[in-house]
């Protein structure tokens, strides 16, 4: 029998090697038909809806052989795209990649989940590769009434955006009144590119300023913040496409980021805090050089500041909470704070600056406390020096402190404003102490003095947040239930592994605080329905910790009682006999069979009073004693 290897092939091994290729062959010649008409679709649709001179153009790169079908491609396209920037000519749209055929308006819109947007079907393209929009709790919004829109813009400055500078009030009232001036204009084929970025800049104000109107639940006005994102929606990415200039372009970008920082669910703050991040680079907002700070405009440069540390701080807030490396790190930015005083002579404007100024440094703190944390489980090398932790350590204790005291007086802020609002500076600044004396992955041995501070800072944040969700002041609801869920965490393993804690602290305060944390997250696992986990592992952790408290202080009191009756009975025998009468103590303790004089009595009920827990005893010796 022939064993060799070609009689073991099958003997229609080529027929089925034909077939297979023939298949492929017919799956090729299909997919290039569907490509080429949805290129043919796209030069149409560019070619009716986009100005003369400004026509998108198609891409025919390897890339596109994916389903443009697919509401998914625009993610596989990023994923797939080259780091480098491909500079425009003149006005056309920023690419990305060598030919990847991606602009930068597809980038960001692929960060918002375009899916869950409802659009006008006016303003639907025929060729849109985002996705179907699904459905619609809430109707794109149209332009209040002028009062109304006002008020919104009033609000937009003094309650939510002192967290992230990204416009002037003199820009804001600008959008404002061109998008009202647009109503004139007629139907949105009509308008120009000004009125598309005037009306996306008032929408997205009002989107971001309805999150902090009080509703009729008393968080804010979900349905319509939402409705006037999706208004804005629609004219985004003509917006990024045909911006004057970059910095337009990212002050677009980071107003789409602060609206998902408040709605987390809208799109994926991480990914525009990247792009803009990245973006700022690109235009060098990062390294301000003496030519700059001396040459140019003081309003340009305010302008550059402002949005340099807008994007500063999305990246940094973002990294410590939820513990992921930096964008750029701080030996990398050589840019001075924004002045108070260049553009604004209102003093509730110029206050907000300078306490803006001081958030900044916080976050400047916050990032050398993870730089010096982290280069501790570094390998020692010539480049990478390690800190000496405990010399730091005395170090930055006193700084912190500074910030603190010298916090921008909060009685010359705005009363709606959140830094009129003492419990904000406390959470962010105990916070902080948290961040730096908490035990980590890189340091889980911490000094008794440290446990002692994250206990402390803990209770004060637990408060200070109860405070502000009460009074309805939480700026961003996750954040907030990220810190107050740290904190809590922070009292049960200070309670745990601190007996120092637990012997200076009550048993009764212990548990109000635990409970006040447990509260605290329930109200806001109401609005945010993610906070149901945290709220739920944080009950089952203070139960369990409550209950131990419990156990160990009656095993405490216990214990006490043993010692004070023992003492008394010490006590007892080395008093003389006295022809008193005999009193009778409470609660089961022997009878004083002698007493030799007042005196000696008195000695008695000083010593049983150091014992406070059992001040009943004392009375009823006192009370024997009278009846006497």
């Amino acid at each position: 029998m022939d064993d060799s290897p070609s009689s073991r092939l099958p003997r229609d091994y080529v027929a089925n090697l034909e077939a297979q290729v023939e298949k492929l062959t017919r799956e090729n010649t299909e997919l290039r038909d569907r490509i080429q008409t949805v290129s043919i679709t796209s030069a149409e649709s560019t070619t009716t809806s986009s100005p003369p001179g400004n026509n998108l153009v198609s891409f025919n790169s390897p890339l596109s052989t994916t389903s443009l079908n697919q509401p998914n491609y625009v993610l596989d396209l990023v994923e797939s795209v080259k780091d480098v920037v491909v500079e425009p000519s003149g006005r056309q749209p920023r690419f990305l990649g060598q030919g990847g055929g991606i602009t930068l308006a597809k980038l960001v819109m692929a960060a918002i989940r375009v899916d869950a947007l409802p659009t006008a079907p006016s303003t639907i393209v025929a060729n849109r590769p985002y996705g179907p929009f699904s459905s619609m709790m809430a109707e794109a919004a149209s332009l209040p009434p002028r009062h109304a829109a006002d008020h919104l813009v009033e609000t937009y400055f003094q309650y939510r955006t002192p967290h992230l500078p990204i416009l002037e009030r003199s820009h804001a009232l600008q959008a404002l009144d061109g998008a009202y001036k647009s109503l004139e204009v007629g139907t949105t084929s009509d308008k120009d590119e000004k009125h598309e970025k005037d009306i996306f800049t008032t929408y997205m104000i009002f989107a971001i300023a309805l999150c902090g109107v009080p509703g009729p639940s008393g968080n804010g006005r979900p349905i319509q913040s939402e409705g006037c994102f999706r208004s804005a929606i629609s004219s985004v990415e003509r917006t990024i496409i045909y911006a004057k200039s970059d910095i337009e372009t990212l002050r677009s970008i980071l107003l789409l980021a602060q609206f998902v920082a408040l709605c987390p669910s809208q799109g994926s703050l991480w990914h525009l805090t990247g792009v803009a991040l990245r973006m700022s680079i690109d235009i060098g907002l990062h390294w301000e050089t003496d030519e700059q700070r001396l040459g140019m405009d003081p309003v340009a440069l305010r302008d550059r500041r402002r949005l340099w540390y807008t994007t500063y701080q999305l990246d940094r807030f973002l990294s410590i909470t939820l513990g992921r490396p930096f964008g750029i790190i701080d030996e990398s930015i050589r840019v001075d704070l924004p002045s108070p005083w260049v553009t604004s002579t209102d003093e509730h404007d110029i206050h907000s600056q300078r306490a803006l100024n001081h958030v900044f440094k916080l976050s400047h703190l916050e990032s050398e406390i993870m730089h010096v944390q982290h280069s501790q489980s570094w390998s020692v090398k010539l480049a990478y020096p390690r800190a000496n932790y405990a010399a730091w350590m005395q170090d930055i204790g006193p700084r912190l402190q500074e910030w603190y005291t010298t916090v921008p007086d909060i009685s010359k802020a705005h009363p709606a404003s959140i830094f009129a609002c003492r419990a904000y500076w406390d959470v962010v600044f105990n916070n902080t102490l948290l961040l730096l004396h908490r035990p980590n992955s890189m340091i889980s041995q911490v000094s008794a003095e440290s446990l002692a501070i994250s206990f402390d800072a803990s209770g004060k944040m637990i408060h200070s947040i109860k405070l502000l969700q009460r009074d309805g002041r939480v700026d961003i609801l996750w954040r907030s239930v990220h810190q107050l869920f740290m904190a809590g965490l922070g009292i049960i393993y200070c309670l745990w592994h601190s007996k120092d804690i637990r012997d200076s602290h009550s048993v009764g305060s212990c548990i109000q605080t635990l409970q006040a944390c447990a509260s605290t997250l329930s109200a806001m696992s109401e609005t945010l329905h993610g906070a149901a986990g945290c709220r739920d592992v944080f009950d089952t952790l203070s139960s369990a910790t409550i209950n131990w408290l419990i156990t160990c202080d009656a095993e405490k009191m216990q214990q006490s009682r043993q010692e004070f009756e023992a003492h008394l009975s010490e006590l007892l025998q080395q008093m003389q006999p006295s022809r008193r009468t005999q009193p009778v103590l409470a609660d089961g303790v022997d009878s004083i069979s002698t007493m030799a004089d007042s005196f000696a009595f008195s000695e008695l009920l000083s010593s049983a009073a150091q014992w406070p827990e059992y001040q009943g005893m004392v009375t009823g010796l006192d009370f024997a004693y009278d009846m006497t």
